[in-house]
């Protein structure tokens, strides 16, 4: 039996309402959190990035080699853009729910994912990282729960509907949790991600034309939460 195919599904459709500015521009030493998710993905199927809020506005900056899903339902919340996500995955094929605001997360921990996937245990659908008693994103998905998420109400119940079914890869880290929808939890994210990597030189080439990410990426880096 051939290997499945894993179709990474970049969730960047969400209100920004609370940054500012457009999420998935986000700067994080320079490099947008789109970017990182889609060099994150690097090694699998082109990944399926959907977008909603601001869209115009996100969708230059969308890296090459990437496809773009609009999703002009995504008030109606995370699990519409993943079903018009799934629009673009050919049946048979797994999905990885990948949230564009979790900037911590790695190419090492997406390889692990799909590595646990390929030698899942019989009856298990789904992979997921998990740090002590509590999980996390990304998550890998069997293409026998597509039926499923179209039938539900959030992909969460779908998700955590048996235990039984999920395979859990145990990990060391918060990067599977960590996220920002705030000021203050982007300034976070951003001092995390610097401790995390090798900070690296900013120019102006690496900075998006949206010019509120680049204020406030200059005052995350210099002030602290109050």
């Amino acid at each position: 039996m051939r290997p499945t195919r894993v179709f990474p599904i970049i969730l960047a459709a969400g209100d920004s309402s609370h940054l500012g500015y457009p999420k998935p521009l986000a700067l994080f030493n320079g490099r947008t959190a789109l970017e990182l998710a889609v060099e994150n993905c690097a090694g699998v199927e082109a990944p399926i990035v959907v977008l909603g809020h601001r869209a115009a506005a996100i969708r230059h900056h969308v890296p090459a080699g990437a496809r773009v899903v609009i999703n002009r339902d995504w008030r109606n919340g995370q699990l519409s853009s993943l079903l018009a996500g799934l629009r673009l995955v050919p049946r048979g094929e797994a999905f990885l729910l990948y949230p564009v605001d979790q900037p911590l997360l790695t190419a090492a921990l997406v390889a692990r994912l799909i590595r646990a996937f390929q030698k899942r245990a019989a009856g298990k659908l789904i992979v997921m990282p998990r740090k002590g008693k509590r999980a996390g994103h990304p998550i890998l998905c069997s293409e026998r729960l597509r039926g499923e998420l179209e039938k539900a109400r959030t992909a969460r119940e779908v998700v955590y509907r048996d235990d039984r079914r999920v395979q859990f890869v145990a990990v060391s880290d918060v990067s599977i949790w960590a996220d920002y929808d705030s000021l203050w939890t982007y300034r976070r994210c951003v001092r995390m991600f610097l401790r995390q990597r090798k900070p690296r030189k900013i120019s102006s080439e690496t900075i998006p034309s949206y010019q509120p990410a680049e204020e406030i990426l200059r005052r995350s880096l210099r002030t602290k939460p109050s």
